[in-house]
């Protein structure tokens, strides 16, 4: 992904147990914070199908990171 990612909307679900982050460019990332590290995350692109491209994970974790330290979530 060669443009700067950032998230554009936030959801809460069941009482924090999901988050849904909507990025800039309508790709949706999904967070189960209660589950291990390695599960927690899953990665979806605009049409809604699975990301599996390493180097897009990681810069789509990065802008929900960046989001997550800015509005001071756990």
């Amino acid at each position: 992904m060669s443009n700067y990612l950032s998230v554009s909307g936030c959801q809460h679900q069941d009482d924090g147990a999901k988050r849904i982050y909507h990025l800039t460019n309508k790709a949706t990332v999904i967070e189960y914070p209660r589950l291990p590290v390695r599960s927690r995350f899953q990665f979806y692109d605009p049409r809604g199908n699975k990301v599996h491209t390493n180097g897009e994970r990681v810069a789509m974790k990065q802008a929900v990171e960046r989001h997550k330290k800015l509005w001071r979530f756990e």
